[in-house]
């Protein structure tokens, strides 16, 4: 059937009927509509390409969601193609391949790649997934991974370093140079726009921390640590104190781990840097601090992956309210491993066995050749530690540390 087309016939078509109806245009030769069983109607244009034996339909678009002049002007333009040779279907199907390819080599796709296939086996992927998704794909995410710039990285970490974040600022340069470091020859990259970036020029100097808490300190933190309000808190900061373990090796230890009859707990490689199983044998005061913690399924520290910074903020609460309203000098978790290894060496522990007891590897032709585990050693070290600790938090009758300095 030949008419001319219009909205007005067009929306009278739009409704259920017993058969399709098909309906040329007297306007365009070659395009028409079809209004389909179930009311849907959709603009076509056909025509037989130079140089070919057979013609070829195209679909166009729907009504209304394309009108009728717009289905009128895109039909013409492919009529005029094949009318020239040409073949819509090959030129649209490989502008859908270039479509897809581009839209792969996303920085956005090219990250959640990295992310999938990179870091699922790295000790730190939560971590550096969490930093990809907050600081990278919201800048960057739409844009082709071959657009991102130099000065682009620059800006990125400037703007940090300008909020006063220069270590958050040293550990995005890190991981977008590894990122396009890993993208470089997956996504024929020229180069990467990390090269010839110095962390030191753009973040300055790293300035390794120092701090060590004192007796009093660990005083008032193990003080800030007791009663039912320090639940969250308090095993998680006592344990660090006695372990010198990394925040992440305790805060995401299940009890499968633990052998509490045998006072020994067994780090899996996966949490640890050196990639190797770290038995830490456990004092009597730690043990008895796991013991009151209730058992589950989940992590031994509040069943779920604990908040570090919410945990931490909690805690310098209570702390400030023992210290008569003033905070104690900044501090972080790791301090408190810091604090364990230098306690160690205060107490006369040889520099190897302190070392072993903190995870840290023998250094050398040591690591290669002296395959003793020295796990007494570091019970015994542990336990010294402990009892050094147990002195600080409840000194013998007579003995006083101070909970604020003296004036």
């Amino acid at each position: 059937m030949k008419r001319t087309l219009s909205d007005r016939l067009l929306r009278s078509l739009a409704r259920p009927r017993t058969a399709p109806q098909e309906i040329w245009d007297q306007q365009v030769r070659g395009f028409g509509c079809r209004a389909s069983k179930q009311g849907i109607v959709s603009f076509f244009a056909m025509r037989r390409p130079r140089g070919s034996d057979k013609s070829v339909r195209l679909k166009v678009g729907d009504f209304p969601t394309m009108s009728l002049s717009e289905a009128r002007q895109r039909a013409r333009a492919l009529l005029v193609e094949m009318q020239d040779g040409g073949d819509p279907r090959a030129r649209m199907a490989e502008e859908a391949r270039a479509a897809a390819a581009e839209k792969a080599s996303t920085f956005g796709a090219v990250a959640e790649a990295f992310i999938a296939r990179h870091l699922a086996s790295k000790r730190t992927a939560r971590h550096i997934e969490r930093l990809i998704r907050r600081e990278l794909i919201p800048r960057w995410g739409e844009r082709p991974i071959s657009s991102v710039t130099r000065a682009d990285v620059i800006a990125l970490v400037d703007e940090i370093v300008d909020r006063g974040h220069s270590e958050s600022a040293r550990l995005v340069l890190a991981y977008v140079r590894r990122l396009f470091g890993w993208a470089v020859p997956r996504y024929d990259l020229q180069h990467a726009p990390t090269d010839h970036l110095s962390t030191t020029d753009l973040v300055g100097v790293k300035k390794p921390r120092q701090r060590v808490l004192s007796d009093r300190e660990i005083a008032l933190i193990w003080r800030a640590t007791e009663g039912t309000e320090a639940t969250y808190y308090g095993p998680f900061a006592r344990l660090l104190l006695l372990t010198g373990v990394r925040r992440t090796e305790l805060g995401r230890a299940t009890w499968t781990e633990f052998d509490l009859d045998a006072a020994m707990w067994t780090i899996p490689p996966g949490r640890m840097k050196s990639d190797e199983p770290h038995v830490v044998p456990l004092s009597p005061m730690a043990v008895e601090i796991l013991r009151s913690l209730p058992r589950g399924r989940g992590y031994v520290i509040g069943g779920t992956q604990i908040h570090y910074g919410r945990a931490k903020h909690r805690l310098d609460a209570r702390i400030a309210s023992l210290h008569g309203g003033k905070p104690i000098l900044p501090w972080v978790w790791h301090d408190c491993r810091r604090s364990v290894r230098t306690g160690l060496s205060r107490l006369g522990t040889a520099p190897h066995i302190a070392e072993l007891c903190i995870g840290h590897r023998q250094p050398g032709l040591h690591r290669t050749y002296d395959l003793h585990k020295f796990d007494a050693e570091k019970r015994h070290a542990f336990n010294a530690w402990a009892a050094h600790v147990l002195r600080i938090v409840e000194p013998p009758e007579g003995v006083v540390v101070p909970l604020r300095p003296a004036t």
